[in-house]
């Protein structure tokens, strides 16, 4: 949803504050000593970000269908937790996070009277994570236990509960000075599902909501214990972190990761009631190139241009509730062509990135004997945002969220059409090489 866009300009602010690092004084009329960085200790810090969440309700009062939610809303909370570096390039740590979740969102069934909404207030996740230091920079993987608060509406009956499950996700960390890190980390959270009474025409049945999952995209920063009191890195002042990367110049890499479907449906005035409304949840697999071009501006600020094109495998079909109809929507490719602004830490960057998007798709609507399908290749806009690390002098890592907003298209079966508005979501990894200067 459109909060992937907050949680992406939150690298872009973060890096805006975050370009420069207070590294220890050179000893007069000696060389310089080995910069070494010790990710060791305790550490504490906070973030900010975007997250979809995707759930399912369904009634054994009608024998198949049901209602799908894609929710989108924003994330805001806190991080506690300790490093272990067993060795100059692995690192083992435990990690826990709280957070505020903006989610609260319903739709009117299509075709009923019937309001089905859900609602989460704030979720906890306690996690391993295993990475690979590169010096000032993490790359890693992180897993563990995951609890949601939400409250679940369907018709005038709210039932309220906290949910638990798990989380799995990965990201990227890199010093911005030897006590202050920043991060990009995406977290896929399943906290099943539950199972309560709802009134309903002329008595109760039992409502289960399920596949109740999920995305956050957030940058953050943390602050290692144990080191002198460092404010440099968040004013601006001291020198950039040594590198031996050159961003300037052009660069082409591979990516990989997932799409998100965060298509919606709206029935046409005067074929259905008026507000009906189905969304589409799918997700599906990522993957492609991208070539682009870096400027420095005064060692520290990027700006540049990108493109990049790819498979996107989403895949989703569903089955409305107490009716016959059933909405496709399947994705074949996608590309972008985008600016990118930022800033340098020396051995990473951190960006906000914006332009226009292309998504080859078919959209279906089904009754039982009839349907309506239409391919395309939608044109729109795209914006998000990551944070890039220096693997050597010309290898470098990233991770990257992507908002993608294609337009719509009708499809109609006799006096009923329904509204397809094809909006995506795409979070991936990517590895690049910068060709000489």
């Amino acid at each position: 949803m459109k909060s992937f866009l907050f949680g992406s300009a939150a690298f872009f602010l973060l890096a805006g504050v975050a370009n420069a690092a207070d590294m220890p004084a050179k000893a007069p009329m000696k060389a310089p000593p080995p910069v070494t960085y010790d990710w060791n200790g305790f550490y504490i810090g906070g973030y900010f970000g975007g997250v979809t969440g995707n759930s399912q309700a369904a009634t054994p009062l009608f024998t198949s269908g049901g209602a799908e939610l894609n929710q989108g809303g924003v994330t805001i909370g806190g991080t506690l937790g300790y490093n272990w570096q067993f060795n100059p390039h692995w690192l083992v740590g435990v990690e826990g996070d709280f957070g505020w979740l903006g989610l609260a969102y319903s739709v009117q069934q299509w075709n009923d009277n019937v309001s089905v909404g859900e609602k989460a207030d704030w979720y906890g996740t306690a996690r391993l994570r295993f990475g690979y230091v590169t010096g000032p920079s993490l790359l890693y993987v992180t897993g563990g236990g995951a609890f949601v608060h939400t409250s679940s509406a369907f018709g005038g009956t709210v039932n309220t509960s906290t949910n638990s499950g798990w989380t799995a996700g990965g990201g990227i960390e890199t010093k911005l000075s030897r006590s202050w890190t920043a991060k990009t980390e995406y977290l896929y959270i399943d906290v099943g599902d539950s199972t309560y009474n709802a009134a309903f025409l002329t008595g109760t049945s039992p409502v289960t909501v399920d596949h109740r999952t999920y995305h956050v995209v957030k940058g953050g920063l943390n602050y290692k214990f144990g080191e002198p009191l460092e404010f440099g890195p968040l004013l601006g002042m001291g020198p950039r972190m040594p590198s031996d990367h050159n961003w300037n110049g052009f660069y082409a890499g591979v990516n990989v990761g997932g799409g998100i479907s965060n298509v919606h449906v709206v029935g046409g005035a005067g074929t259905v009631p008026a507000g009906s409304e189905e969304d589409i949840i799918g997700t599906g697999f990522a993957g492609g190139g991208q070539i682009g071009y870096n400027y420095m501006l005064w060692s520290k600020f990027l700006v540049g241009v990108e493109g990049d094109f790819g498979y996107l495998g989403v895949n989703a079909s569903w089955r409305d509730w107490n009716d016959t109809v059933n909405f496709f929507d399947k994705t074949k490719w996608y590309g972008t062509a985008r600016a990118r602004v930022g800033t340098t830490t020396g051995p990473a960057l951190l960006y906000f990135t914006a332009g226009a998007a292309w998504v080859n798709l078919t959209d279906t609507m089904a009754l039982t004997t009839v349907s309506s399908t239409g391919s395309r290749t939608g044109s729109g806009w795209t914006a998000g945002g990551g944070t890039e690390v220096a693997l050597d002098a010309r290898w470098s890592a990233r991770i990257e969220s992507l908002y993608i907003n294609v337009g719509s298209d009708t499809r109609f079966i006799g006096i009923v059409n329904g509204e397809f508005k094809d909006h995506f979501t795409v979070v991936r990894a990517g590895l690049n090489y910068a060709f000489g200067n």
